[in-house]
């Protein structure tokens, strides 16, 4: 699922390039200067990002060319759920909650449902950050653009390299349809498509809820451990839904204070 950023950003480099095949044949030198500009800058964002998740360039064009798909074990894992009421309850209590957003919360178009979250949290003297991975999303910085459209402060978006050091100290984790990027997998299984990717480090909190509408895999196609820890309790359902409920409670929560 990490993949796609660099794929999209490749792609739009390609883009440059018909351009100044496009400047050749009318005769244009305009375009074909913008076009090169435009090719030459997407091919060297494509390779920051791969140097970004510990990959070659080659490994994210070539590397599922060739793979075997796992056999299934056949053993069954069972997760645990929380509701709402109970992930509010908790959240509220806590000192400090990382919120780590992903793809779903841009599908769901909840980043003003997490502003609503972010802002009652506050009211309570909790700590809230936002943990950024480079390439969550589909584009980089897509969790930027989402967030500061809600006016969230810029201190509290932390790249994935300044929050993992704070990880353990987290009393809550929410990851709001984040998948790869969380998967633990990819620091100790060397089977694993996505290993050596730099996640952020969600299973190191002391206690993790992650929103997602099932269980089905990301777009690496893997489970992630990170749901089938002990101290990991999902909360089912739109993003913009479950967060919208979680808004709920602490507001009656607050009323009720």
């Amino acid at each position: 699922g990490a993949d796609m950023p660099t794929v999209i950003s490749l792609l739009n480099s390609y883009a440059g390039l018909s351009a100044v095949a496009m400047g050749f044949v009318l005769s244009n030198s305009l375009l074909i200067v913008a076009g090169a500009l435009d090719g030459a800058s997407g091919l060297i964002l494509s390779i920051i990002m791969c140097k970004a998740m510990n990959r070659s360039f080659t490994n994210v064009l070539f590397g599922a060319f060739g793979q075997v798909q796992q056999k299934a074990t056949g053993e069954v894992r069972s997760v645990k759920s929380e509701t709402a009421e109970g992930a509010a309850l908790i959240m509220e209590e806590a000192s400090t909650v990382v919120i780590i957003p992903g793809y779903g919360m841009a599908v769901a178009q909840a980043q003003h449902r997490v502003r609503e979250l972010y802002d009652l949290l506050t009211k309570r003297g909790v700590d809230v950050k936002f943990g950024i991975h480079p390439v969550a999303g589909r584009m980089p910085g897509h969790m930027n653009v989402l967030l500061a459209e809600t006016e969230i402060p810029y201190e509290k978006l932390v790249e994935m390299d300044d929050i993992n050091p704070e990880m353990p100290q987290a009393d809550v984790v929410l990851v709001i349809g984040a998948n790869d990027v969380v998967n633990p997998a990819a620091r100790h299984d060397k089977g694993s498509p996505i290993f050596g990717m730099p996640i952020i480090d969600a299973d190191r909190a002391k206690t993790c809820f992650a929103i997602k509408r099932t269980m089905n895999p990301g777009f690496a196609g893997i489970e992630n451990e990170l749901y089938y820890a002990d101290h990991t309790y999902m909360l089912f359902g739109d993003a913009k839904s479950v967060i919208g409920e979680l808004v709920k409670q602490l507001a009656a929560s607050g009323a009720a204070h």
